[in-house]
């Protein structure tokens, strides 16, 4: 691994293949197919980027040491952007200009959206951290794929969950949304608030939390004059862990419910436990679910990060890398390792299987939405558990691309 600090971000070159030579004997760069990785490891949600990188670096060794791309060796070369966009952009034309990566993981929600057009005219596949729907349409958005339902959809699965458990008959229940003023921060309030209106859970004033996080009082008090059943967090573990404590010392009554971004196991030791009680909406299983591709994600865990804790940032990481491996299978057996190529390799998934790690995922060359279930899941006695089964939305278009 090498660093090397230019511009404003580091940009690491990652090849791990520690015994691939043992199975496809020596290979030369000609044969490498580099993949790029555009994440922060040392902004405001840091946390949640070196949780990615390490499940995604994990799984391209695992996948290196068991034979690669058809004997080829996936090499991810990663890029800190800090989580600004300026260096996001930087970073992105450094992969595709000098890198010359096959295709990009892309972290941040703003550096997406900027870079919206540019990957459509340069012909990038790329994969998604930022869940937003408006890169599910591939007449618009033609080379985007992520991994995962959209935040609105996950955020209309809680929705449901409440109104659907909601026992008090003589009114509505009610809940508020919390959120830092960035892109990524707002994209679900428009489709969840028409939801909620459509099936009858009535919608607060909106409670602006920006980051970092250090102090969220004023927003909460202000939120408890409305009294809200519920309040969906929109944030990362570091920052979202102090809302949590700030309304357990507010003893608010509130049943918190935080988004796929908050909901992590680091999420229960920041929060020094006031997470106890709360929720999260989630399509990716908790580290150490008693599910079949779990095993190999804890035997290498725990081999190569003995006495580190994982989490379910891990897990997706592993679910970003094992679906570009297949993708990438597919397409270098088509002999078309091009963006191009890649594209119609990923439109090929018909419920594709990661062992239970994420729901079964589906592309098509009309509809890039990878799945519509989510579970709820709670903190019980300082561990994840679902108390839901799966909650899947239709795959209609009412919301398709919002």
């Amino acid at each position: 691994m090498k660093t090397n600090r230019k511009s404003g971000f580091f940009i690491i070159a990652v090849s791990m293949i520690i015994g691939f030579a043992l199975l496809a004997g020596p290979a030369g760069a000609a044969d490498e197919i580099k993949w790029g990785v555009l994440i922060d490891l040392s902004g405001p949600t840091s946390d949640w980027g070196k949780n990615q990188a390490k499940g995604q670096l994990d799984a391209m060794r695992w996948v290196n040491e068991n034979g690669g791309i058809n004997g080829k060796p996936l090499k991810l070369i990663v890029i800190d952007d800090g989580y600004k966009v300026p260096d996001g952009v930087a970073g992105y034309n450094r992969l595709v200009d000098s890198e010359k990566v096959i295709g990009i993981y892309i972290q941040s929600t703003g550096t997406t959206m900027t870079l919206a057009k540019k990957i459509v005219a340069d012909g990038v596949a790329t994969i998604a951290a930022s869940f937003t729907a408006k890169f599910e349409d591939p007449t618009k958005t033609p080379f985007s794929f992520f991994v995962s339902p959209s935040y609105g959809t996950m955020g209309r699965i809680a929705l449901k969950w409440i109104k659907d458990n909601w026992k008090d008959k003589s009114r509505n229940p009610k809940i508020c949304y919390l959120y830092p003023d960035n892109t990524y921060g707002s994209d679900i309030l428009n489709v969840c608030n028409d939801y909620a209106k459509k099936i009858g859970v009535d919608v607060g004033p909106d409670q602006v939390i920006n980051w970092p996080t250090k102090d969220a009082t004023v927003q909460l008090t202000n939120m408890k004059r409305y009294d809200p059943d519920f309040a969906f967090i929109t944030s990362t573990a570091m920052n979202g862990a102090v809302i949590l404590k700030n309304a357990k010392a507010l003893g608010l009554q509130t049943k918190f419910i935080s988004n796929i971004r908050n909901f992590e196991e680091s999420l229960i030791d920041l929060s020094g436990g006031a997470a106890e009680g709360s929720y999260g909406v989630h399509p990716i299983a908790p580290y150490g679910a008693p599910v079949p591709g779990m095993k190999k994600l804890i035997e290498c865990h725990e081999k190569w990060h003995s006495g580190e804790k994982g989490t379910n940032v891990y897990v997706e990481g592993w679910v970003n890398i094992l679906s570009v491996t297949e993708a990438l299978k597919i397409a270098d057996k088509a002999k078309d390792l091009t963006p191009s190529g890649i594209r119609k390799a990923f439109e090929q998934f018909r419920n594709f299987d990661t062992g239970g790690l994420a729901p079964p995922l589906t592309f098509t060359d009309t509809d890039h939405r990878a799945s519509m279930a989510a579970k709820i899941y709670q903190v019980k006695n300082g561990k994840m558990v679902d108390v839901s089964n799966w909650i899947e939305l239709p795959r209609d278009a009412e919301y398709f691309g919002k």
